[in-house]
C-alpha cells in the first residue's frame, strides 16, 4: 500500500503551511518568483515556477482559501510538470476536492482510495455524502489522520466527523473529537458545536437539554443554525410539544433565512408537508414549486407534480365547498394559476371556480374563467405539454356558453356555439343548449332552419316550443310531428296542444284531427269548448287567417295552453 501511495500521492507539509503567517508567506513566495526576472543574465525556470505555484496552492489550502488554492493550481502546466510535481498537483486538488460540495464528492472519494494523510479528510466526505457506514468504517482512524492536516482544515471538518460519530453512536470517539472544538477560536460557540451536543442530547433522551442546545444553535446565519431551527420544529412535532400551526409558522420563517443546499430542501419539504396537513394550500404549493425546481430525477420530479396536483384538488374542493369566501378562493385561484396552470391535472380542478361564480350568480365572471381554462387547456396542447382531454375543451365550451345564456348574452353563445370545429358540437347537450340560446336571441330563422345531428327528446322538444313561441308555425308544425313520430310515446298533451294550435294557423285540418282523435281529452279541459268552437275539423280551414276572430281564438288557446302546461302531462297522454 505504501508503495502505490508513493507512486499515487505526494506528502503535502498542510501542518507547516498552517501555521506560516499567511501574508508573509505568500510575499516570500512570490519573490522568488520574480527575482530571477530582475536579473538579465537569469533565465527564468519553469520548474521553480511550478513549485512556487505548487507551495501557494498549497499554503492557501492550509488556511482553507480554497478558491485561491485552485488559482494556483490552475496555473500550472501540469504536461510539461515533472512526474514528482504532477504526483503533489494530484494530491492537492484531490484535497480540494474532498473539501468540496456534495456534487464531486462522489469521485474524489474513490481517487483518494489509498491515501493514509488524507484519511480524515475521506471521512469526512463520507459523512457529508450521507454514506454513514463508509463513514463510521474509518472513524477509528480519524483522531490519529487529523495530525497531518492543519488546524483550518480540521476546524472546517470536525463537524462533519464529529456528525459522523454521532450517527454511529461510537461515543469514545465522539467524545474525542468534540474535545477538540474548543482549541479552535471559530468553533468554540459556533452553531455547528451546540448543534451537535443537541443531537447527542436528543438521541440520550435529554430532551430538555437538547432543546436548550437546539436554540441556542438556532441564533445563528450558518447551515448548523437553520438545521437547528429544523430540529426545533420536528422534536416538538414528534412530541407534541409544538402545534401544528406554530410548526408552520417557524417554516415560513425559516424559509428566508437559509437557501441553497440539501438542508434548505429539507425545511421546504417539511413546510409543504406541514401546510398540506394544516389546509395551508398556496404555502403548500409555494413549497412543490421550490421542490420540483430542485428535483434531482424524473421520478422525483414526477412525484412532487402529482402532490402538487392533489394540493390543488384539495383547494379548489375546499373552495366549491364553501369552505373558503368567494374572495379568497379567487385571489387563491390567481395564483395557483400562475403557477401551475400548465400542469396536466389544473384545468380540471379549476373548473370548479367557475362553477361556483355561476351558482353565485356572477355570469360573466363566469363565463370569463370558464374561457380563460380553455384557453390554457388548448394552449398546452399547442406547446405540446399535455394532450387535454376533447371531453374537457367540449365541456368548457358548453359551459362559458351557459354562463353566458344565464347572464342575458343569449347571441354571445349563440356566436360561441356556433364557432365549435367539426366533431366539438355533436353532441346532444351541445344541441340542447343551441337551441335554447338561438330561441332566447330570438333568432327564429336560424333555429327553423337548423338541424341537429344528434337530437334527443328533450332538444326536439325544446326546439319546437321555440319554434313555437316565436309564432314560426310551419317550422313548429314540422318539429312536433317529428317529435310525435320519433318518440309516439312520449308525446304529450302540451305537444299535442301546440301541433293543434300551430295546425290551425295553418290552416291544416287534417293535422288538428289527428291531434284531437289522439289525444280526446282536449275536449275536457276547461275553457276547451270556445277554442273547439273555432277548430271545426270537419269542415274546410278558415281562409282568411288574419281576422280579428281567428286571432282571438288562438290567443285564447295560448291562454288556456299556459295552463295545460301547470298540469302533469301524465295525466293526459
Amino acid at each position: 500500500m505504501w508503495g502505490q501511495e508513493e507512486d499515487v500521492f505526494a506528502p503535502l507539509k498542510l501542518v507547516d503551511f498552517g501555521q506560516r503567517d499567511l501574508l508573509e508567506a505568500r510575499r516570500s513566495l512570490l519573490l522568488e518568483m520574480v527575482t530571477p526576472a530582475l536579473h538579465e543574465d537569469a533565465a527564468p525556470s519553469t520548474e521553480a515556477h511550478t513549485r512556487v505555484y505548487l507551495d501557494l496552492a498549497e499554503l492557501h489550502l492550509a488556511k482553507m482559501m480554497r478558491f485561491e488554492a485552485e488559482d494556483y493550481l490552475a496555473a500550472v502546466d501540469v504536461k510539461t510538470a515533472s512526474p514528482e510535481a504532477q504526483r503533489r498537483h494530484r494530491t492537492l486538488q484531490l484535497a480540494l476536492d474532498l473539501l468540496s460540495e456534495r456534487a464531486a464528492l462522489g469521485q474524489a472519494v474513490s481517487r483518494s482510495v489509498g491515501w493514509t494523510q488524507g484519511q480524515a479528510l475521506r471521512t469526512a466526505a463520507f459523512a457529508r455524502l450521507g454514506e454513514n457506514d463508509e463513514a463510521a468504517r474509518l472513524l477509528p482512524v480519524t483522531i490519529e489522520a487529523l495530525s497531518a492536516l492543519s488546524p483550518a482544515m480540521t476546524a472546517a471538518i470536525l463537524p462533519d466527523l464529529f456528525e459522523a460519530a454521532i450517527a454511529a453512536e461510537n461515543w469514545e470517539v465522539a467524545e474525542a473529537l468534540a474535545a477538540r472544538f474548543p482549541d479552535h477560536a471559530e468553533l468554540r460557540d459556533a452553531a455547528a458545536y451546540r448543534f451537535l451536543l443537541a443531537r447527542t442530547s436528543e438521541i440520550s433522551g435529554d430532551l430538555l437539554m437538547a432543546y436548550d442546545g437546539y436554540a441556542h444553535a438556532a441564533g445563528g446565519r450558518d447551515a448548523y443554525a437553520h438545521r437547528a431551527r429544523l430540529a426545533i420544529v420536528q422534536m416538538g412535532r414528534r412530541t407534541d410539544t409544538l402545534p401544528l400551526e406554530d410548526a408552520v409558522a417557524l417554516l415560513k420563517t425559516a424559509r428566508w433565512a437559509w437557501s441553497g443546499d440539501v438542508f434548505a430542501k429539507e425545511g421546504v419539504a417539511l413546510l409543504a408537508d406541514y401546510t398540506l396537513e394544516l389546509g395551508d394550500y398556496q404555502t403548500a404549493l409555494w413549497a412543490l414549486g421550490q421542490l420540483l425546481t430542485e428535483a434531482e430525477s424524473p421520478k422525483e420530479a414526477e412525484a412532487v407534480r402529482e402532490r402538487a396536483r392533489e394540493a390543488i384538488e384539495s383547494y379548489y374542493q375546499a373552495g366549491a365547498a364553501g369552505d373558503l369566501n368567494l374572495a379568497e378562493f379567487i385571489s387563491g385561484h390567481a395564483a395557483i394559476m400562475a403557477g401551475w396552470r400548465y400542469d396536466s391535472g389544473f384545468v380540471e380542478s379549476a373548473v370548479a371556480l367557475p362553477q361556483t361564480l355561476l351558482s353565485s350568480g356572477m355570469t360573466a365572471l363566469a363565463a370569463r374563467e370558464f374561457r380563460n381554462l380553455r384557453t390554457i387547456a388548448e394552449a398546452a396542447e399547442e406547446l405540446e405539454l399535455f394532450t387535454p382531454d376533447p371531453e374537457l375543451i367540449t365541456h368548457l365550451f358548453r359551459d362559458e356558453a351557459g354562463a353566458l345564456l344565464a347572464g342575458g348574452q343569449a347571441d354571445a353563445a349563440v356566436d360561441l356555439l356556433g364557432g365549435l370545429a367539426p366533431g366539438q358540437g355533436d353532441d346532444v347537450e351541445t344541441e340542447r343548449l343551441l337551441i335554447q340560446a338561438l330561441s332566447q336571441a330570438g333568432r327564429s330563422d336560424e333555429l327553423a332552419d337548423w338541424r341537429g345531428r344528434a337530437l334527443d327528446i328533450d332538444s326536439r322538444r325544446s326546439r319546437a316550443v321555440a319554434l313555437y313561441e316565436t309564432r314560426k308555425w310551419a317550422a313548429a308544425r314540422q318539429a312536433l310531428l317529428e317529435l310525435w313520430d320519433a318518440y309516439p310515446a312520449q308525446f304529450s298533451f302540451s305537444d299535442a296542444t301546440r301541433l293543434t294550435l300551430a295546425a290551425y294557423e295553418l290552416g291544416d285540418g287534417v293535422t288538428v284531427s289527428r291531434a284531437m282523435t289522439a289525444f280526446p281529452s282536449l275536449t275536457d279541459l276547461p275553457g276547451w269548448t270556445e277554442i273547439a268552437m273555432r277548430l271545426e275539423t270537419q269542415g274546410p280551414p278558415p281562409t282568411d287567417l288574419n281576422t280579428d276572430t281567428i286571432r282571438s281564438s288562438v290567443d285564447s288557446a295560448n291562454r288556456v295552453l299556459d295552463a295545460v302546461n301547470e298540469v302533469s302531462d301524465t295525466m293526459y297522454k
